[in-house]
C-alpha cells in the first residue's frame, strides 16, 4: 500500500485559502490525518434492485443534524454507531450533487477511503467509496469530509451506509467445470453470523439467528446441471435450510456431525444453469434447531454428466 506524504494542517489550510471559489467547489478536502488511497470506481458493486437489507448499517442525515460540522477549510459529518459483528463492509453514500463532481473522503478507525463523486442535477444518487474492515464489534465512529461551503447548497448527504461485503475474491468457474464457493467469498447478510478467518475455523459461524443468510456471486460459463454439496458442521443438527439459485430452491436438513468444526459434505440436490452469466446462490435458514444452526466451510457445484 502506497501512501502520500501527510501535509500539516496549517500548510493545507494555506493552500485551500489560496484557491478561487470555482476551484474550491471541486477541490478534494484536506482533512486531518487522511490518506490518499485512490479511486475505487472500478471496484464498485453493481446496483441491485433486490439488494438485501439484513446487516446493513444505515444512518440517515438531515439538514441541521448534529452530525454535521462546518470547519474553516472543510466540512465534516461525524457518526457514532454500534456494530453487532466484525467483518468487511462496502461504504455507500446516498446524496444529491448539483455541481458536476466533488471530492469526498471517508475515515473509520484505520480505514481511509477517497472518491470523486459525480453529480450535475438534483437527482438522488448512490456512490460506493470502497471497502473497509471492522476488526471488532461494538461502538464505532466514522467521518465523511467534503470541501467547505457545499453542504445543503450544492451537496446534500442523505445517508451513509455500511453494506456487508465478501472478504475473498470474485468467483469464477474452474476449468473442470466446478464452482467453489468458499466461506470467505460470501456476502454475509447478517446480524450475528460472520466469516471466521482463524485457520482452525475458516468458516461461516455464529449462525444463531434464522434471519441471517449467506450469498455468493459467481460467474458460470458452462450451461448444464450441477450437483450442490454443502460442507457443514453442527451439533445437534436438525435445522432446516433452503439453497436458492436463479429462482430454483433446494431444501435440506443440517446433519449432526458431532461438532460445529467437524465438517461433512452434504449433497442437497441439483440446479440447472440455462446460459452463461453471473449468478447468485444463497443459503437461507428456514427453521433453527438448538442454539446455533451450523458452520459452513464451502459450497461446491459439480457438473452432472
Amino acid at each position: 500500500m502506497f501512501r502520500t506524504p501527510f501535509i500539516p494542517c496549517f500548510v493545507s489550510c494555506l493552500l485551500l485559502a489560496a484557491s478561487s471559489p470555482a476551484e474550491e467547489a471541486t477541490k478534494e478536502p484536506v482533512a486531518p490525518d487522511l490518506v490518499d488511497l485512490g479511486d475505487f470506481g472500478s471496484d464498485a458493486p453493481a446496483e441491485r434492485a433486490d439488494m438485501p437489507t439484513r446487516g446493513v448499517i444505515a444512518i440517515k442525515v438531515e439538514e441541521g443534524d448534529k452530525a454535521f460540522a462546518a470547519k474553516e477549510h472543510w466540512e465534516e459529518y461525524n457518526f457514532s454507531f454500534k456494530a453487532k459483528r466484525w467483518g468487511k463492509y462496502a461504504v455507500r453514500i446516498t446524496y444529491t450533487l448539483k455541481s458536476s463532481s466533488l471530492g469526498v473522503q471517508f475515515k473509520l478507525g484505520e480505514n481511509r477511503l477517497k472518491k470523486q463523486i459525480q453529480g450535475g442535477d438534483e437527482t438522488s444518487r448512490h456512490a460506493w467509496l470502497g471497502n473497509i474492515y471492522l476488526a471488532n464489534a461494538g461502538e464505532q465512529s466514522m467521518s465523511l469530509y467534503t470541501p467547505n461551503h457545499v453542504a445543503w447548497d450544492s451537496f446534500i448527504l442523505h445517508e451513509i451506509a455500511l453494506v456487508p461485503a465478501p472478504e475473498g475474491e470474485k468467483i469464477n468457474q474452474a476449468e473442470d467445470g466446478s464452482v467453489l464457493l468458499l466461506a470467505k467469498d460470501a456476502a454475509t447478510w447478517s446480524e450475528n453470523m460472520r466469516y471466521e478467518p482463524q485457520p482452525n475455523k475458516n468458516c461461516l459461524g455464529y449462525w444463531t439467528d434464522v434471519q441471517d443468510f449467506a450469498e455468493w456471486e459467481m460467474k458460470v460459463d458452462k450451461p448444464g446441471k450441477y450437483q450442490v454439496v454443502v460442507h457443514q458442521g453442527s451439533s445437534p443438527g436438525g435445522s432446516e435450510i433452503a439453497v436458492q439459485f436463479d429462482k430454483q430452491e433446494l431444501k435440506f436438513t443440517v446433519q449432526n456431525t458431532g461438532d460445529f468444526h467437524k465438517l461433512a459434505p452434504v449433497s442437497v440436490g441439483e440446479i440447472k444453469v440455462d446460459k452463461p452469466g453471473t449468478y447468485r446462490l444463497a443459503v437461507k435458514p428456514q427453521k433453527k434447531n438448538g442454539g446455533a444452526i451450523m458452520d459452513i466451510q464451502k459450497v461446491v457445484l459439480t457438473p452432472v454428466s
